[in-house]
């Protein structure tokens, strides 16, 4: 018990570091609680001009918007950009369901991305999905078309757009036992056990050694990543190759190179069934380049950003 105290006070320590909602060089972070689908809470989170041209941008599994700190805290962006982000359903500040169904169903994480566009008064926003945020932009895909988006970008994963990854050549069974040991332990109730799991699955999201208060606040949010969240997110149909037609508006992949979840090769072949579409390798980095690389991660976004816009009409910053 001692030693489980130990491990949280010396992350609240670490966090009482870090420069969570902060005032930006381009305004301050503006925070609201919207209502998502089944009237579950969302925190969402605004930064920049919301009469400019908006990026949403969605995390991943475990994680929040401040996974994305190093783009909210970018004057380029910021000042070129409305950037929108929101804790998705069982993470972060947003509300935590205990129902198998909150999270199962592709429409009820469609319907969230919807409403926080909508609460933001985002018109035809560019939207970046990380991780399984891909499949959350996949599935606002399914739902509502590409019809109110300027583009999409993914990093992370593919959204389910192509096989697996691992489809042509399965891990070992002993890395299979060590991930699913991992994530059994993040939904201990041992809060010792917890935080050591958590740890773990935040160590695998670069390829390069990150500072301890990046590392302290991700653990965090792993810790407020809610069990059932983590039990039923990958409970449910994650094939959406059949979207992959559909896309018809401005589409880069970014892919890292040490990155296991996105091979190189499928991404290309992704990209390549995509009219107009490209990809962008960070060699050196792994499951999250815009946290590894953010300087060049920005100016990419940007440029996308800017030409997607640029093709709807909508005023360059």
């Amino acid at each position: 018990m001692r030693e489980s105290i130990a491990i949280l006070l010396s992350l609240v320590g670490v966090l009482t570091t870090l420069p969570i909602g902060h005032t930006e060089p381009n305004g301050t972070r503006r925070y609201s609680r919207i209502e998502g689908a089944d009237g579950v809470p969302l925190n969402v989170v605004e930064v920049g001009d919301a009469s400019k041209p908006t990026i949403v941008l969605v995390h991943g599994i475990g994680q929040s918007h401040s996974s994305f700190d190093a783009q909210l805290d970018d004057p380029a962006l910021t000042g070129a950009f409305h950037l929108v982000s929101y804790d998705l359903r069982g993470h972060g500040q947003s509300g935590k369901p205990w129902q198998r169904d909150a999270y199962v169903v592709s429409e009820k994480w469609a319907e969230d991305l919807a409403r926080v566009i909508a609460a933001t008064h985002a018109v035809k926003p560019v939207v970046l999905g990380w991780s399984y945020g891909s499949l959350v932009v996949a599935d606002y895909l399914r739902k509502y078309g590409t019809r109110d988006l300027a583009g999409i970008a993914l990093v992370g994963a593919y959204g389910g757009l192509t096989d697996p990854p691992t489809s042509k050549e399965p891990p070992a069974p002993t890395l299979i036992a060590d991930m699913n040991r991992m994530l059994e332990d993040q939904m201990s109730g041992d809060p010792a056990v917890r935080a050591a799991a958590v740890r773990r699955g935040v160590l695998r999201l670069t390829a390069k050694p990150m500072p301890e208060a990046w590392l302290a606040q991700a653990d965090t949010m792993g810790l407020l990543t809610a069990t059932e969240a983590r039990r039923y997110m990958f409970a449910r149909s994650l094939d959406n190759k059949s979207l992959v037609a559909n896309i018809d508006v401005p589409f880069l992949v970014f892919i890292g190179g040490k990155d296991g979840s996105t091979p190189e090769t499928q991404g290309r072949e992704l990209v390549a069934r995509v009219p107009g579409a490209r990809s962008s390798s960070f060699p050196n980095a792994g499951h999250s380049p815009f946290a590894e690389e953010p300087e060049r991660f920005n100016r990419e976004l940007k440029t996308f950003a800017d030409a997607a816009f640029a093709r709807l009409g909508q005023s360059k910053p």
